[in-house]
């Protein structure tokens, strides 16, 4: 069979996605696999793509400007009520399509939830489909939707919420389908010929069809299964992307002041003290336009001195010729210390994470996964969407702490955090969730969902 999986926005966003295509692929080599998604993907999983014989779709053009970046402030739109202007629109039509061309022939379609068109596609090809989130959606509808619906179809309004076991519920449409009654998924729709609103062509005789499954790629010891969420949704684990093979010890650690050093020298330089380097990354936040030269210039400012409060050393891992490194290379060599070095080249988390004390990071659910997986206290700056709610989990589970927003953090209140999070009681914690998240294998899970899904439908 072929199985397409259509995914769109940052790397965190695709990468868990491709680790279900790379699984798929491993245990039934006859299939074939397609990773559709942004160009600007390709090159970073090249190599992946090509090792396990992953195929590749664009459903964008390199450079084009409804890419990642715009994506994420696409959705912040919709979740805050307001509708996209019409060029936003036809952007996002246009971009559909690209998605329908990379479907074409496939025999199972997996969807990530900014890639909802998925849902129709599936339709259109009348193949099965399955919608996959590496985070579990905390944001409801815009708070007039229910009322909308219920006045433009109050039948099927109702339908769905007496539904019976199996059947999809205004559960699904209230947890995340309702996103697929925005107007462009409509005017998607109608160019393709399918209904505008999805079940609304039922007649009172027609069954409700079975619910879509959503599978969350988040571990069942990390968040348990709330009994509001509609009984689709199906907690495998978190979808790592492991790459066994990959070697480190030629990784190049950069210090304006002492050049250039391979990381296994730069980790040795702490052996005498028994301590370990602060992990700083903030994923794909940059590229999403979240950073202005002055939010480089302040963020790095604080950073820096709550290293130098606590005497400890930073290894912040940056993209070349970002603002964030140019601002770095100009404040390191007018600091009188500086305690923070550079990685510019991708290290996975699974590798970089042990050899660190703590990390921080921006609060993606991936990156919280992956510290917890490895066992290692965390600081959370969240920038945006459910990063915030990462931090304060965080928090809750005792595995680390929440400092807020990067534009309102102090220097002391960092520097607080690094001492809390050195704390026997949260790296014990920390440890513990490590432990148990080993014995879990969540991409081999979400296979195994995803072929029962296939096979029932």
């Amino acid at each position: 069979m072929r199985v397409v999986f259509l995914c769109k926005g940052t790397r965190g966003d695709v990468a868990p996605l491709l680790a279900l295509a790379v699984c798929f692929k491993q245990n039934s080599p006859t299939d074939h696999c397609t990773l559709a998604t942004h160009a600007c993907h390709r090159l970073k999983f090249d190599s992946i793509l090509k090792k396990y014989d992953v195929d590749f779709m664009a459903v964008d053009e390199l450079g084009a400007d409804n890419g990642p970046r715009n994506l994420e402030k696409l959705e912040l739109q919709v979740c805050s009520g307001r509708g996209f202007s019409k060029g936003q629109q036809q952007d996002r039509i246009v971009e559909m399509h690209g998605s329908l061309r990379a479907c074409r022939g496939a025999d199972g379609i997996v969807f990530n939830l900014f890639a909802c068109e998925g849902w129709f596609i599936a339709k259109y090809f009348e193949v099965p489909c399955v919608a996959a989130s590496p985070f579990a959606v905390t944001r409801t509808p815009p708070v007039t939707f229910e009322s909308k619906f219920v006045d433009a179809y109050p039948d099927l309004y109702q339908r769905l919420r007496n539904s019976a076991q199996g059947q999809v519920s205004y559960g699904d449409i209230d947890h995340w389908m309702w996103r697929l009654y925005l107007d462009d998924f409509g005017e998607f729709c109608d160019s393709i010929g399918l209904p505008v609103c999805p079940y609304a062509e039922l007649t009172p005789d027609d069954p409700l069809p079975p619910s879509t499954t959503l599978l969350y790629g988040i571990s069942p010891q990390v968040i348990e299964k709330p009994q509001y969420w509609p009984e689709s949704v199906v907690l495998c684990s978190y979808w790592f992307l492991e790459i066994p093979d990959e070697p480190i010890n030629d990784i190049k650690v950069y210090h304006p002041t002492s050049g250039y050093s391979t990381l296994p020298d730069f980790l040795s330089s702490f052996k005498g003290s028994g301590e370990k380097p602060v992990y700083i990354g903030f994923g794909s936040m940059e590229e999403l336009g979240l950073f202005s030269s002055i939010d480089c210039v302040e963020l790095l400012g604080v950073l820096n001195e709550g290293l130098v409060q606590c005497g400890k050393k930073a290894l912040v891992q940056l993209s070349p010729n970002s603002n964030l490194l140019k601002t770095w290379e100009m404040l390191c060599k007018n600091f009188q210390n500086c305690n923070i070095h550079c990685v510019m080249e991708y290290v996975p988390h699974s590798k970089l994470f042990p050899l660190c004390q703590a990390v921080v990071h921006h609060g993606g659910s991936g990156t919280v996964g992956m510290a917890l997986r490895c066992g290692i206290p965390q600081i959370v700056c969240p920038f945006m969407f459910d990063q915030s709610y990462w931090g304060d989990k965080v928090s809750w589970m005792g595995v680390g702490e929440s400092v807020g927003h990067p534009r309102s953090l102090k220097a002391e209140a960092f520097a607080s955090a690094l001492v809390n999070v050195g704390s026997p009681e949260i790296r014990n914690m920390a440890a513990s969730y490590g432990k148990m998240l080993l014995g879990e294998d969540g991409v081999e899970f979400a296979v195994q969902q995803l072929r029962k899904e296939f096979k029932r439908r």
